[in-house]
């Protein structure tokens, strides 16, 4: 059973009232995978939003027509926050996620939290706005790794 204490140790969650972090422990489940596993592929319909709390994950993009070929654009450690696209429409995973490590995560139903959010206005906007840092930090990293590469020609 996931307490709210537990989710005070998370930094995605640091801050929060003890309310709200009641809240959010009602809707989480532990969930473990094993190496190798693949937590969801890009384009499938996202359902769920992680936070990892062991083990790393990879996430990857296809980097051709024919999906065939991926590539590693970031892992995912402990504390971080994926699977975002469960409360961002249009609620299509934008990378897959594919288990480097046996991992433990904090599973959230984006539906649920979409519920949640329409009752508690200010734990949305604090959440969402956390996403959004997520997002951009990403988005940081992966116009990082694009300069590297025209650089590097």
């Amino acid at each position: 059973m996931v307490t709210p204490q537990s989710l005070a140790h998370s930094p995605f969650f640091a801050g929060l009232s003890e309310d709200a972090l009641a809240q959010l422990a009602a809707l989480a489940d532990y969930v473990c995978f094993p190496e190798g596993k693949v937590i969801f592929q890009q384009g499938d319909p996202a359902t769920k939003l992680y936070v990892l709390l062991d083990g790393w994950v990879d996430l990857t993009m296809t980097s051709n027509n024919q999906s065939t070929h991926r590539e590693v654009v970031m892992t995912i450690t402990q504390g971080e926050v994926f699977g975002w696209s469960a409360v961002v429409e249009p609620y299509v995973y934008t990378a897959s996620a594919h288990c480097a490590t046996p991992v433990i995560v904090l599973a959230f139903s984006g539906q649920d939290l979409l519920t949640l959010f329409l009752r508690d206005v200010q734990l949305c906007y604090t959440l969402m706005n956390r996403i959004c840092r997520v997002i951009a930090e990403r988005l940081e990293s992966t116009r990082a790794q694009l300069v590297s590469l025209f650089l590097s020609r």
